[in-house]
């Protein structure tokens, strides 16, 4: 994307103290734009040639066409720019950096005059539990006077009104002008998501945290990932995170999760950081305790360093409770007082599309979830459980172009734990619906459980509810808060919620 000119990086000065001395060329003494995208270069940009593969010409001459006065690019690509520099624009200054990636999200802090640090930026990453933690923290910091923004899964929010959420993790350009809008529209803090994906690609660079958050990992994002172990490690890089003045922000680990625990051996190991770990046992930094859970939220009390916090929480389920617990961590890392977390986590009503109920009073209870993991939907399906004196039915699928090696493991969490499956389409994307759910299935009949196969997902809802009895669940899973279904390469409107609440409605007048 192309970023226009600021106050912030507007002139010579400001390229001399932020880019390596050029190989080639001499420095303009102004720049207009920055760029990462030659589709959007105008003249006089700053040109970044992120290229994660072999070089293109084509992106160089695209941007070279349309003006750019500055290039950046990696060393490994050099030769090949060099090359083709000569022969369309020899006038063309060229910096040379290390790592692209990175390079992208230094400067882009800097162009927009480094707005993170002004902020009280909260992370979290970890496979599951990211946005309700990011809600939480936000909702915790806005009780104690600072007006926050977020950025995550669900939507961004920079002080300006809601936004639809692109990515998780924006990219570098993005994510750098996000912190200086929320700075200019008056907010005191940030709490975002953090992706794998946006770890490995150094999205983050040039970020400062005021606290980092680690909630779990289960098997996930295995299509990108070469391997799970590489996985944790992109993970971890936010728990290591060092900001760009040499500070450690303070790490909260889920030590309940066993590489929770081995990131907090890893991390007390280097020493230099703070760190505060949550879990159920007492040796903990907060750890619960008489907790009471039902389907209207938790109440009971958290031992924190130096006292305890009372916790009256609308969201539900034993999962519930290990993101509050992180999101009491990252508030007591930024020095929140216990009283405004208390009203933080009480005023939180829900968060879109986790764990929410859709007919709140109804005979049965119909709840949707994001959980699209073998875990996550054990977590639900767990935490529903005891709360439910009827029948769990279960309705889910599995995305297409992604990893298939979790699809038998879902159908056998669905089978172990529901009394009834209804397995469906979820975002089949450009597979066959029916080949994901004949990969789903053995999972499904190793159990033993009985279930039904439907791959229309609106009949599949409607298949479910017409079975439920009362004092039943029934668990919609895997979509949550998304208003579209993917089928093909086309995006068309279908928000599980809105769904169930029309087939219930319809259900109501046939009786």
């Amino acid at each position: 994307m192309a970023l226009a000119e600021s106050e912030y990086g507007q002139g010579g000065e400001w390229i001399v103290r932020h880019l390596p001395p050029p190989l080639t060329g001499t420095l303009p003494e102004r720049l207009f734009g920055l760029s990462d995208d030659s589709r959007t270069v105008g003249p006089g940009s700053l040109f970044l040639l992120r290229v994660e593969g072999e070089f293109e010409r084509k992106y160089l001459d695209e941007a070279i066409r349309k003006g750019a006065a500055l290039l950046v690019v990696s060393r490994k690509h050099l030769p090949g720019v060099l090359e083709r520099r000569g022969e369309v624009g020899s006038h063309l200054p060229v910096c040379v950096v290390e790592n692209i990636q990175e390079a992208t999200g230094v400067i882009a802090s800097a162009w927009w005059g480094n707005p993170s640090a002004e902020l009280s930026v909260v992370g979290v990453t970890g496979t599951n539990g990211k946005t309700t933690s990011s809600f939480l923290v936000r909702s915790i910091l806005e009780s104690a006077g600072r007006r926050t923004g977020l950025i995550g899964t669900v939507w961004f929010d920079l002080g300006g009104g809601l936004s639809e959420a692109p990515q998780t993790t924006p990219g570098a350009l993005t994510l750098q002008r996000a912190f200086r809008q929320s700075l200019d529209n008056g907010l005191a803090g940030v709490s975002m998501e953090v992706s794998s994906h946006a770890l490995a690609q150094d999205r983050v660079a040039g970020t400062t945290f005021s606290a980092v958050h680690f909630t779990n990992l289960t098997r996930d994002h295995l299509d990108y990932h070469k391997s799970f172990e590489e996985y944790f490690q992109a993970k971890s890089r936010l728990i290591n995170w060092i900001n760009p003045d040499g500070t450690m922000p303070p790490a909260v680990i889920n030590t309940d999760d066993p590489y929770g625990e081995r990131l907090t051996k890893e991390v007390g190991r280097k020493g230099g950081r703070r760190v505060l770990t949550y879990g159920h046992a007492k040796d903990r930094s907060i750890y619960p305790d008489k907790i009471k859970i039902s389907l209207d939220g938790i109440e009971g009390s958290l031992v924190v360093p130096g006292g305890r916090i009372r916790i009256e929480s609308h969201l539900p389920g034993d999962f519930n409770l290990q993101n509050i617990m992180g999101a009491v961590g990252c508030a007591l890392a930024t020095g929140i007082s216990p009283r405004a977390i208390e009203e933080g986590i009480r005023s939180l009503s829900g968060v879109p599309g986790r764990f929410e109920r859709v007919n709140p009073g109804g005979k049965f209870a119909v709840i949707v979830d994001y959980a699209h993991t073998d875990d996550a939907l054990k977590n639900v399906i767990t935490a529903l459980r005891p709360l439910t004196p009827g029948r769990v039915i279960t309705v889910f699928g599995c995305g297409g172009d992604r990893d298939r090696g979790k699809r038998p493991r879902m159908g056998r969490v669905a089978g172990d734990l529901s009394d009834l499956v209804v397995v469906t389409s979820d975002n089949p994307r450009t597979e066959n619906p029916d080949d994901i759910i004949d990969e789903i299935e053995p999972g499904i009949r190793e159990s033993g459980r009985e279930y039904y196969r439907e791959v229309d997902r609106r009949t599949a809802i409607a298949q479910a509810l017409s079975l439920a009895a009362p004092g039943d669940a029934v668990l919609i899973a895997g979509k949550g808060h998304e208003p579209y279904q993917i089928i093909g390469r086309e995006k068309s409107h279908f928000d599980d919620r809105e769904t169930a609440r029309e087939i219930l409605s319809s259900l109501d007048q046939k009786k």
